[in-house]
C-alpha cells in the first residue's frame, strides 16, 4: 500500500503546522481506485485536512475519508487490515479501535480480549525467533496470515504470561509484547487449525523473512515449550563433563537427584465469588510462608551466620512489601480473580525490575523474590513440603537454586549441589559458599537431561560436573581430594602468621568489607586489616540515608572489632551499578562512565560530610583511614581532601574527637589517575588500585557484559601497565600502594602482583590463609621475572 506523510509545513523557518495545499499533493500521490484515508492528529491537522478535501473535484472527494486514530499504531493497522481484504469501513473501524485499545492498556485495562471461543479448540505452541520479537513487520505478516483463516483464533505469551488476544487484531498481538525467544501458543478453530499452523510454522522457520536471529536458548524445538515445562528440558545425558561456575570447592560422588521447580509460565486467573474470603486466603499464605521461614531458622541455631540471617529478613521483608501485596489484593477486589494468578504476575514484574539492573548483586535480588514467591505460591495451592528432603545420600541437581533450599538442606544427606543457572554473586551463591560440600552453578540446560539416579562426579575446584565417571577418574579425584584437605588444613595452620615469602620479605594481608555482620569473618581470616570498606553498602536497600551517628556507631564498630588492624573507608560510591533508589539521580546513558564515586560525592556536600564527620569520629577508637573512589583529576583529591579540613573544623567545634593525623587515599580506577600517578602521589598518603574499574576502563569492555568478558581481562599487558606505572609512582614518592579487588586474592595474578612491588593486598577473608600459605612458596627474583614477562 502507497503511504505518504503530509505533515509539517514547506517554510524553513517555521516547520511545524500543516498545509492543506501539500495534504492534498500527497492525496494525489496516493489516489487509487480504491480510495484513499487520512488519518489525523486533532486541531488544525483535522481542519487543514478538511480544507484539502475542499480543494479536490468532487470525484475525487468522493473516495476520501478521514479517521481520526494513532499515526503509527492506526497507519498500522489498517494497512494490515487492507491487506487483510478489508474494505474502507472495516479499515476505519480498526484504525479507531486502535486509539481505544491503547488508551485502555494505560489506563490499566489490559489489551483486547480474544473473540470469543478463541480459546476454545486445537492449540500449538511456537518459539519466536526474530531477534526483537514481534515488532511491527513479523507482527503484520503474522496478522495478514492468521487473516486468511476463518473462524476465531487467540495467541497467549506464555513466556510473559499474558491474557489471550485476538490473533487477527494486530493491537491484541502487539499488545502481547511477544519478544525474541518468547513462546506463543496459537489456538484455532479445529477445521483450519492444521492448515494455519502448517502456514504458522513455515513463518517461524523461515524467521519472518529477516536475516538476524534471536540467540539461542535451550530448547530449540519451538513447539516443544509449553506452560507446564518452564525449564526446556535437554536430549538425555548418559556421559561426558559440563562445565560451570565454582561456588564451593570440594569432590563428591554419587546418584543425581533432579529438583524441578521454577516459576510458572502462568497461571490462569480463575474467578472467585467471595473476594474478601480470597484476600484472607492470601494473607494466611503470606504468615504461612513467613512462619515456615522463621521455624527453618530456629532450627538452623548457630549454624547460620548473623550475615547469612540478614538474606532471610530481607525475604520475610517481601513478604510485607506493599510493592509485591497491593497488586495482588487490588486485582482480587477490582477484577474478582484468583490470588495465585495474581501473586504469580506480581512475582514475575518485581523480579524482572531486579533483573534489568545494571550491579549484578542487585540484578541476583531478582531470584530472591523468585524465591518468596514460589514458598507462597505452595502454601495457596495447598501443596506440602520443600521438595528437597531426601533419605539417602545425594547430589542434587537444581534448575536454579534458592536461598531457601540453602536453608533447609541437610548436609548429612546431601554430597553436593549442581544447578542449570546462577553465580557467585546471588543470594544463593553467598551462602551455598559455606557449604562444607561442593557446589556449581551454571552448569547449563544439559544438566537437566541427567536421569534421576545416574552417577555423577562433581568437581567443585574446577566446577566440572561428569556424568558416569569411570574408574581411573575417580581413582584420581581422590588423590585430589585427599591432596586438597591436605593444602586446606596446612592454610589454616598458617593463617594467623605473619604474611612473609620464603625470602623473608613481608607484604600486608588485609580483607575487604562490606556490612558490620561480616566483621567476625573478617576477624577470624588471619587478615591484618581491612584494606577496603565498601560503604555504599550502608546506603542501599533501605528508604532513607543512615544518619552521621549511625555511621559512626557502625565504623566504630568495626574498628574495634579488628583488634587493631586499621580499617580503610571508602566513602561512598553511588552510581554506576550501584544505584541506590531514594537519592534523586537521572538516569545516565553510560552510568559507569558518569556521576559516581568522589565526583558525586563532591557535589552532594552533605551527604559527602556527614559521611567525612563519620568516619574521622570512629578514627577517635582505632586506626582509621579514608579512601575517595574514582578519582579522576588532581581537583578532586584538592576539594576532597578540603571537605575533610572542613569536617575537621567542624568537630573541634562540636568538641568531638578524632585522630588529627588521620591517613587520605584515592583509588588507582581510572586510566587517568594512573597516567597521573607521580603527580597525584605527593598529595596522599597512600594508593589502593581498584582493577575491576580500572579493567573496563583501559579496554573499554563494560565488565558486566557477557558479550565483551574477553576484553574485560585484568592480566591483558594494558592493565598490568597502569598497575606498574602506579606501584612506581608510589614507591618513588615514599608511600606505600594496596590492591582492594578480586585479582588480589587470585592465585594466578599474586607473583605477578609481587613482582610489580605491591605492598598490601586486600581480598576476601575466606582466601587470606590460602594467600599467606602461598607466599610461603615465592622469592622476590622469580615473581619479579614473572612480573616482567607478563608486562610484555
Amino acid at each position: 500500500m502507497p503511504i505518504a506523510a503530509a505533515g509539517g509545513i514547506d517554510g524553513p523557518y517555521a516547520p511545524l503546522g500543516t498545509d492543506a495545499i501539500r495534504i492534498m499533493d500527497a492525496i494525489h500521490e496516493v489516489m487509487s481506485d480504491q480510495g484513499v484515508l487520512i488519518f489525523t492528529d486533532l486541531g488544525s491537522a483535522t481542519l487543514n485536512a478538511e480544507m484539502a478535501l475542499d480543494l479536490l473535484d468532487d470525484e475525487e472527494r468522493e473516495k476520501v475519508q478521514i479517521a481520526e486514530a494513532p499515526l503509527v499504531e492506526g497507519v498500522l493497522a489498517a494497512t494490515v487490515q487492507i491487506a487483510s481484504g478489508g474494505d474502507m469501513a472495516a479499515t476505519i473501524a480498526k484504525a479507531r479501535a486502535t486509539a481505544r485499545a491503547f488508551v485502555d492498556e494505560a489506563a490499566g485495562a489490559g489489551e483486547p480480549a480474544a473473540e470469543a471461543g478463541a480459546d476454545e479448540g486445537a492449540t500449538r505452541t511456537f518459539r519466536i525467533k526474530t531477534v526483537h520479537g514481534f515488532h511491527a513487520r513479523p507482527t503484520a505478516l503474522f496478522v495478514q496470515t492468521v487473516n486468511c483463516f476463518d473462524g476465531a483464533v487467540s495467541l497467549t505469551n506464555l513466556t510473559k504470561a499474558k491474557p489471550a488476544a485476538n490473533a487477527k487484531s494486530i493491537n491484541g498481538v502487539m499488545l502481547s509484547e511477544v519478544g525474541g525467544n518468547d513462546v506463543i501458543r496459537v489456538t484455532a478453530d479445529p477445521s483450519v487449525a492444521e492448515d494455519l499452523f502448517s502456514v504458522i510454522k513455515d513463518l517461524v522457520s523461515s524467521n519472518f523473512g529477516e536475516a538476524e536471529r534471536a540467540p539461542d536458548v535451550p530448547d530449540e524445538e519451538p513447539e516443544a515449550a509449553s506452560a507446564a515445562e518452564p525449564t526446556p528440558e535437554s536430549e538425555t545425558l548418559t556421559s561426558g563433563t559440563l562445565q560451570g561456575v565454582t561456588i564451593a570447592k570440594g569432590f563428591a560422588h554419587g546418584p543425581i537427584r533432579q529438583i524441578r521447580r521454577a516459576l510458572p509460565d502462568a497461571i490462569e486467573a480463575v474467578p472467585v465469588e467471595d473476594k474478601d474470603a480470597e484476600i484472607e486466603r492470601f494473607h494466611a499464605a503470606l504468615l504461612a510462608a513467613e512462619s515456615e521461614l522463621r521455624a527453618a531458622l530456629d532450627a538452623k541455631g548457630d549454624g547460620i551466620a548473623a550475615y547469612d540471617r540478614k538474606i532471610f529478613d530481607a525475604h520475610i521483608a517481601f513478604l510485607q512489601d506493599p510493592a509485591l501485596l497491593e497488586p495482588v489484593k487490588t486485582g482480587i477486589r477490582d477484577r474478582g480473580v484468583s490470588a495465585a494468578a495474581l501473586w504469580r504476575d506480581a512475582v514475575e514484574d518485581l523480579s524482572k525490575t531486579y533483573r534489568g539492573l545494571g550491579d549484578p548483586i542487585l540484578k541476583a535480588r531478582g531470584e530472591d523474590v523468585i524465591d518468596v514467591g514460589l514458598r507462597v505460591l505452595r502454601h495457596l495451592n495447598g501443596e506440602a513440603g520443600e521438595g528437597t528432603d531426601t533419605q539417602e545420600a545425594t547430589i542434587l541437581a537444581f534448575d536454579d537454586l534458592r536461598p531457601s533450599d540453602v536453608l533447609t538442606l541437610d548436609p548429612d544427606k546431601v554430597l553436593g549441589i549442581a544447578s542449570v543457572y546462577g553465580g557467585k554473586t546471588s543470594h544463593a551463591g553467598i551462602l551455598a559458599s559455606g557449604l562444607p560440600i561442593p557446589v556449581v552453578f551454571g552448569l547449563g540446560i544439559d544438566l537437566t537431561g541427567i536421569a534421576d539416579g545416574t552417577d555423577v562426579l562433581i568437581d567443585g575446584g574446577k566446577a566440572e560436573l561428569t556424568v558416569a565417571p569411570d574408574a581411573d577418574l575417580l581413582d584420581r579425584i581422590e588423590e585430589e581430594r585427599k591432596r586438597l584437605e591436605a593444602r586446606r588444613a596446612e592454610a589454616q595452620a598458617v593463617k594467623n602468621d605473619p604474611a612473609v615469602r620464603k625470602d623473608g620479605e613481608r607484604v600486608c594481608a588485609a580483607a575487604n568489607l562490606a556490612l558490620l555482620e561480616e566483621l567476625e569473618t573478617v576477624a577470624n581470616s588471619g587478615a591484618e586489616e581491612v584494606g577496603l570498606l565498601r560503604t555504599e553498602f550502608l546506603f542501599m536497600r533501605r528508604e532513607t540515608a543512615p544518619s552521621e551517628d549511625e555511621q559512626c556507631d557502625i565504623y566504630r564498630q568495626m574498628v574495634e572489632g579488628l583488634n587493631g588492624g586499621a580499617l580503610t573507608v571508602r566513602t561512598v560510591d553511588i552510581g554506576g551499578d550501584k544505584p541506590v533508589a531514594y537519592m534523586d539521580r537521572p538516569d545516565e546513558e553510560n552510568p559507569n562512565l558518569g556521576w559516581r564515586g568522589i565526583r558525586y560525592s563532591l557535589d552532594e556536600p552533605d551527604l559527602f560530610e556527614s559521611q567525612l564527620a563519620a568516619i574521622l569520629r570512629a578514627s577517635a577508637h582505632g586506626p582509621v583511614r579514608i579512601m575517595f573512589p574514582l578519582v579522576s583529576t588532581l581537583a578532586e583529591v584538592t576539594a576532597g581532601k578540603a571537605a575533610v579540613k572542613t569536617v575537621k573544623a567542624r568537630l573541634k567545634e562540636r568538641g568531638q574527637a578524632f585522630d588529627e593525623a588521620i591517613e587520605v587515599d584515592i583509588m588507582i580506577e581510572v586510566p587517568a589517575a594512573a597516567e597521573r600517578a607521580s603527580l597525584l602521589a605527593s598529595h596522599v598518603d597512600f594508593f589502593s588500585i581498584g582493577t575491576n574499574d580500572l579493567t573496563q576502563y583501559v579496554m573499554a569492555s563494560d565488565r558486566a557484559n557477557p558479550k565483551v568478558q574477553k576484553l574485560c581481562d585484568p592480566f591483558d599487558p594494558a592493565v598490568l601497565a597502569m598497575i606498574d606505572r602506579s606501584i612506581g609512582a608510589a614507591h618513588k614518592a615514599g608511600i606505600w600502594i594496596g590492591m582492594c579487588s578480586a585479582m588480589a586474592g587470585d592465585q594466578l595474578a599474586v607473583p605477578v602482583l609481587l613482582g610489580l612491588g605491591l605492598d598490601e593486598f586486600s581480598m576476601a577473608a575466606a582466601d587470606v590463609a590460602e594467600f599467606k600459605l602461598m607466599l610461603k612458596g615465592l622469592s622476590r627474583a622469580e615473581c619479579e621475572a614473572l612480573a616482567k614477562k607478563a608486562l610484555t
